[in-house]
């Protein structure tokens, strides 16, 4: 799998990351059946960390808060940890979900998964173009917001940060093999992305240890210093 930040996007987001994690032999099941003691360590460890006050201050929450409230919106996995903080058990009918949430809620990093079958083999970080238009997962028409990073392959747009993946590429029950991307438009370092993808990781291997699972790429435009 190749990916690229454009140019477009360098310019426009500085601070930008991107990180990919691809699974192979993952066949996805409606529940998971190996990570309950990991979800129930994940739910008293945000319980522990936060309350719903001090969740918006933590600093990966707040990067995300100021892009969402650009737009009008608000961060959706602070929002998620907040169900969690409340008593909500972490669960999804999609064992590739369980697994994504737990991670995503776990380090506040939004995260989407896409079925590897149905991408091409190159992917694209770029900006939304005024006039787009995608189709969510809920099978309705999105038009993008101009300037919001968005990720393409040779099909169209696979995902965006303001409204979630697509429907073409989403994770379905028959997926064996998985793309899942790590969002972060700014104020959030390759470090914390590679540690989320690599919790990602120990998670599905955890649950497929069959699995053949590569290391994460992380694609930052702004180099480590």
């Amino acid at each position: 799998m190749e990916i690229e930040l454009t140019s477009a996007f360098r310019t426009a987001m500085p601070e930008g990351v991107f990180g990919a994690l691809l699974v192979h032999g993952c066949a996805n099941r409606a529940r998971a059946v190996a990570l309950d003691v990991h979800k129930r360590a994940v739910e008293a460890r945000l319980r522990q960390r936060f309350t719903a006050e001090s969740l918006e201050a933590d600093p990966v929450a707040r990067a995300y808060a100021g892009y969402f409230r650009r737009h009008g919106a608000r961060y959706p996995v602070a929002l998620q940890a907040r169900t969690v903080l409340q008593g909500r058990s972490i669960e999804s009918p999609s064992a590739l979900v369980e697994a994504m949430f737990t991670a995503e809620v776990d380090s506040l990093v939004l995260t989407s998964g896409h079925d590897l079958s149905s991408l091409s083999r190159t992917l694209r970080v770029d900006l939304a173009r005024d006039g787009e238009v995608y189709t969510k997962l809920s099978l309705k028409d999105q038009a993008l917001r101009p300037g919001d990073m968005v990720v393409r392959d040779t099909d169209g747009v696979i995902a965006c940060v303001l409204y979630g993946p697509d429907y073409r590429t989403r994770l379905r029950l028959e997926t064996r093999d998985a793309l899942f991307g790590a969002w972060c438009p700014v104020g959030l370092t390759g470090a914390i992305v590679h540690d989320h993808l690599d919790t990602l990781s120990r998670l599905l291997q955890t649950e497929w240890p069959e699995a053949e699972i590569e290391p994460p790429v992380v694609l930052a435009v702004r180099a480590a210093v």
